[in-house]
């Protein structure tokens, strides 16, 4: 034995003693580490905040401000409630939720060796089992060392984790399918009373007939002027949700719950084409890891038969082909045309979606692009002006769209509310979001989701039914929570990006989960 020996020998502690004691002390250590704390940081302001809001929304309630609701912020009010059906989504949840911190554990902090990985020279590392991309250490030291390979785990060799992109598209659909559907079955009644369409919006469909260019043609003088926590849907939105409920019917299509079901699957598509945009402004690395955030977000629960998810789908599918068309070496013509219809399909679904074709623009200018929004714009125009050749004048439903305000004080109040419903709806891992937004080069989507927002408020068009109204906008607001942080030190890294925020998106199930509890059902 050495006569310097160390500590632990010469007082007297076994090797096998101290190993286990350290072992402890590293695992302490690492479950309390720096991405541990950020998250729950960042669930304590989020907590705070939804307090604040709930605050602020019971004293509004209680003052003689005329908001137009009896519970707000919703319009379905509040109703607090015990149901066993509640095991559904739980399940649903907690399935999702393992998965996704299987997925974070398989994602080494720095650039760690993965298992059954070789290192290569300079610090790049292969792709991760899930990601199926490199990653990069965040400190890189040059060296000339030969690859040092480390021992494989046999559970992480396996091929099946190492899923295409394409799949994990997929099963991002399904996962945000199932998660909506599950939510709707808390609603309170009867278990199909959160999975049907709004009932004026059948209505409206079924008196459409024969003739829908008559429906589109009174449209603005025979519909009633929308008010502040109305919830009809006509107002609020322009003939195309009324359109389309009546092509299904006349497809053979029948039914409150059938159509409802079918606006959630096309709302469900959200999910993957907003990651499709992610991978191709950003790195697929990072829209890998948006897909679990975005199919367990909070506002999966007003997905389910809303027309409004359509619009969603319009929308996001307007940005991303406008976003992909434009990258270098394709005919981006075509592409920024598509783009710009879609944006004008989604316009007559919805009247605040169309400012999502800021984030186009913004893409365009970023890719020096700058000559494909005229093309976009033209694009957009067409089927606002087809429908106005058939007597349907898309700034006049914009104005019958825009809620009166009796008083400043209540458009500071429904300004609050708003806010209050954003909070709630986008979950916790927008205050990882909030805070990163300067380092994803995702910023475009953010650009385009403010000033979507921006033209809504002001104008009064979702007052009293945010929840639903800014489903378009939602996703987008996400997109910087799976920025790397710290920025990468080189320019253009294609390969980093931040931490699966485990965490936070368990806590905006549990959340999504108590919310659904404590709301009304959808109104007759």
């Amino acid at each position: 034995m050495s006569v310097t020996g160390s500590a632990s020998e010469r007082t007297g502690v076994p090797a096998a003693a101290r190993g286990s004691a350290d072992r402890r002390a590293g695992a302490r250590t690492t479950a309390l580490g720096p991405a541990v704390r950020a998250e729950l940081a960042e669930a304590g302001i989020w907590l705070v905040l939804v307090a604040f809001g709930l605050a602020g929304t019971a004293v509004l309630a209680g003052t003689d401000v005329d908001l137009g609701l009896t519970s707000p912020p919703w319009h379905d009010g509040w109703q607090p409630r015990l149901d066993p059906v509640v095991v559904v989504p739980l399940a649903v949840a907690a399935v999702m939720i393992a998965v996704t911190a299987w997925w974070a554990s398989t994602i080494r902090p720095g650039g760690a060796t993965q298992p059954d990985s070789t290192t290569q020279p300079g610090g790049t590392q292969p792709a991760d089992p899930v990601m199926g991309t490199a990653t990069t250490p965040t400190d890189t030291t040059p060296t000339a060392a030969p690859p040092v390979t480390t021992r494989a785990a046999p559970a992480a060799r396996s091929v099946a984790f190492r899923l295409p992109w394409s799949t994990l598209l997929l099963l991002g659909y399904v996962g945000s399918l199932a998660w909506s559907l599950a939510l709707a079955l808390v609603a309170p009644g009867d278990l199909a009373a959160g999975l049907r369409a709004p009932a004026d919006l059948l209505e409206a469909a079924g008196a459409v007939g024969d003739d829908p260019r008559g429906l589109l043609a009174a449209y603005t003088t025979t519909t009633p002027h929308a008010a502040a926590g109305a919830v009809a849907v006509l107002p609020a939105h322009p003939p195309g949700p009324v359109l389309a409920t009546w092509l299904l019917t006349r497809a053979g299509l029948h039914g409150a719950v059938t159509i409802g079901v079918l606006f959630t699957a096309l709302g469900a598509l959200t999910v993957p084409v907003v990651c499709v945009a992610v991978r191709s402004l950003c790195h697929e690395t990072a829209a890998r890891r948006l897909v679990p955030v975005l199919v367990l977000a909070p506002w999966s629960g007003w997905m389910a038969a809303s027309p409004d998810a359509v619009t969603a789908t319009l929308a996001a599918l307007a940005v991303a082909v406008g976003v992909v068309g434009c990258e270098p070496a394709r005919r981006s013509v075509w592409w920024a045309l598509a783009s710009g219809l879609l944006l004008g399909l989604a316009a007559l679904f919805g009247y605040a979606p169309v400012w999502l074709g800021v984030a186009v623009a913004a893409a365009y200018f970023v890719r020096r692009r700058p000559l494909l929004n005229v093309i976009t714009g033209l694009g957009a125009l067409l089927p606002l002006w087809l429908f106005y050749a058939w007597g349907f004048s898309w700034p006049d439903g914009l104005t019958l769209a825009s809620a009166p305000r009796p008083s400043a004080g209540a458009a500071l109040a429904w300004l609050f509310l708003d806010l209050t419903v954003l909070v709630l709806a986008t979950g916790p891992v927008a205050v990882r979001a909030a805070r990163r937004l300067r380092l994803t080069p995702g910023w475009p989507f953010l650009v385009g989701a403010t000033a979507t927002v921006l033209f809504a408020v002001p104008l009064g068009l979702a007052e009293g039914g945010a929840e639903r109204s800014w489903l378009p906008v939602f996703p987008w607001l996400l997109v910087a929570a799976v920025a790397p942080r710290p920025r990468p030190a080189r320019p253009g890294d294609r390969l980093q990006a931040g931490s699966l925020p485990v965490i936070l998106v368990s806590l905006g199930a549990i959340g999504t989960l108590a919310l659904r509890l404590c709301l009304g059902g959808p109104q007759a």
